[in-house]
């Protein structure tokens, strides 16, 4: 299902409480919000929009349990670290635990063993992921012709990136698959050619990495559709 936003400010306020009613319904039912973030730089408005109107809600982010959909083998503390952008944007403010913040130990000598204990700790059916998309067309971290696209048992591993930090730890498209809820945004004129391509009758997953979660959730701005025979 696609919704076209007018802006950004637009979808990022429709994500955010997206966001936010998932958690209260999960919390409500049992206990525990499992939280599956995106990287890059689309989601950052969409977590300051949820520091600046539910940070009071200490009832939903005491129980929330944040996780990675992929992260660059760079240091926590780095400026292309996808931690450091969600902690700086967020996690900061919502004062989520840090027991309950789980991220990918990418700066580890051995990145595939980093990668395989990650697999070991991600849940099994997170309730809400998070993804955006590039203007190639990729997903977290899996780039097009990435072998990791062919992954089937492997829950995570490393995967080299087309652009920089050009090593990655990602998700794999079995433990993409196995999320109810999968969010997809994309923003920005730049992107729109790779929307398209997403959504038209040719193509393969090889092309445009997008394409295997052509049927989650997608919040687009209108210059990123501009390409796609929908109005907002």
């Amino acid at each position: 299902m696609i919704y076209i936003f007018p802006d950004s400010e637009s979808l990022a306020r429709y994500a955010s409480n997206l966001i936010a009613v998932t958690a209260q319904s999960c919390v409500a039912e049992r206990g525990r919000f499992d939280f599956v973030l995106a990287g890059g730089k689309t989601p950052n408005p969409t977590y300051e929009m949820l520091a600046r109107t539910m940070r009071e809600r200490r009832d939903l982010w005491g129980n929330t349990h944040i996780f990675w959909g992929d992260e660059r083998c760079v240091p926590p503390d780095h400026p292309e670290s996808n931690y450091r952008a969600a902690r700086l944007h967020m996690l900061e403010v919502l004062k989520i635990p840090p027991d309950q913040i789980h991220r990918i130990p990418a700066e580890d000598s051995n990145p595939a063993q980093a990668a395989e204990r990650y697999g070991k700790i991600f849940p099994l059916r997170p309730d809400l992921l998070l993804l955006g998309m590039g203007e190639d067309g990729h997903t977290a971290s899996l780039f097009p012709g990435s072998a990791a696209l062919d992954e089937a048992t492997k829950r995570f591993v490393v995967t080299p990136a087309t652009v920089e930090p050009r090593l990655r730890i990602t998700i794999t498209p079995p433990a993409i698959a196995a999320a109810p809820t999968i969010v997809v945004l994309v923003s920005g004129a730049n992107k729109a050619d790779a929307l398209r391509r997403v959504f038209s009758q040719d193509g393969d997953i090889h092309e445009t990495p997008a394409r295997l979660v052509r049927g989650a959730v997608w919040l687009v701005d209108k210059v990123a559709a501009k390409e796609m025979s929908i109005s907002p």
